[in-house]
């Protein structure tokens, strides 16, 4: 299993600090939200489908946190490896960092550092995104994905009987914008707080479905985020299965399971195999 430091939790600057509390809070109450208030409501007693709900919801939260936290930890530097003195090609000297830097690697000036395959820097997890820790990011945007659409389905009863007997523009208000109806007065804290989870799950269904299919299709291209937004060339695409191991491992289709399940990397971040046959020196070469 790649390297998982419990001292990086905490992101650095204020706005990922900020970003990083919403969705942990979020998570956990949206999580309690539904095992404790939707689910008995839906099954007063309990039955088979009452117990497959709650296994399954427990599935995904656990999935969700668990992938998250090592998006978080793990090192996406290239740690204890050392790097060459010389300049090769492909590579970069980081002025920033005073070392020369491998291909595809990108310095990030939230993060303070120069991470290896770097995708991006999520905000939600104050870390940067790249080669070590793409697979557990991917995950967790997949299994929120998965757990919005699923409260939004088991949340419809609910709204709907809201909607349809109850219908008046102070419940359109509360529904649409509960935040701003609860500071009106019109509607009451426990009607305030279902409407805003009800509508934090129906924005974090389509948010959070956008990202994982754009994030899957990029690994599928064999491009990382800033490769596509600055126009380079897809010469890492290797095709769709070599592509999925690169990002998730020679086990890609167990990791969807578990991130406990462990899943080498065929490569370091620091050379990389090229569509044309070509590769990078290996930096045990040097």
């Amino acid at each position: 299993m790649t390297s998982f430091k419990l001292q990086r939790f905490w992101p650095r600057n204020g706005v990922d600090r900020l970003a990083f509390g919403f969705t942990m809070t979020e998570l956990f109450v949206e999580g309690c939200f539904e095992m404790f208030i939707i689910i008995p409501k839906l099954y007063p007693e309990m039955c088979m489908a009452k117990l497959c709900h709650m296994l399954f919801g427990t599935f995904l939260f656990v999935n969700t946190i668990t992938n998250f936290f090592y998006a978080m930890g793990i090192d996406v530097t290239s740690g204890s490896t050392v790097l060459p003195s010389v300049l090769k090609p492909g590579w970069k000297y980081c002025h920033t960092c005073m070392h020369n830097a491998p291909p595809r690697a990108v310095h990030c000036w939230s993060c303070e550092c120069c991470v290896l395959k770097r995708d991006h820097h999520c905000i939600f997890t104050g870390r940067c995104i790249g080669h070590k820790n793409l697979r557990f990011y991917l995950l967790a945007v997949g299994y929120l994905c998965v757990g919005a659409l699923y409260a939004n389905y088991l949340n419809m009863d609910y709204a709907m009987e809201i909607l349809v007997e109850n219908f008046n523009w102070k419940v359109f208000i509360a529904m649409a914008a509960p935040l701003v109806g609860w500071t009106l007065g019109l509607t009451e804290s426990m009607s305030f707080f279902v409407s805003f989870q009800c509508g934090t799950c129906m924005i974090a269904s389509f948010m959070f479905t956008g990202l994982f299919l754009f994030h899957l299709h990029l690994i599928l291209r064999g491009q990382t985020t800033h490769e596509w937004r600055n126009g380079h060339e897809r010469v890492h695409d290797l095709g769709w299965k070599r592509n999925l191991q690169e990002a998730l491992g020679t086990r890609w289709y167990l990791v969807w399971i578990s991130p406990l399940i462990p899943s080498p990397l065929p490569g370091d971040g620091i050379y990389f195999r090229r569509r044309d046959g070509m590769m990078y020196e290996n930096v045990k070469d040097l």
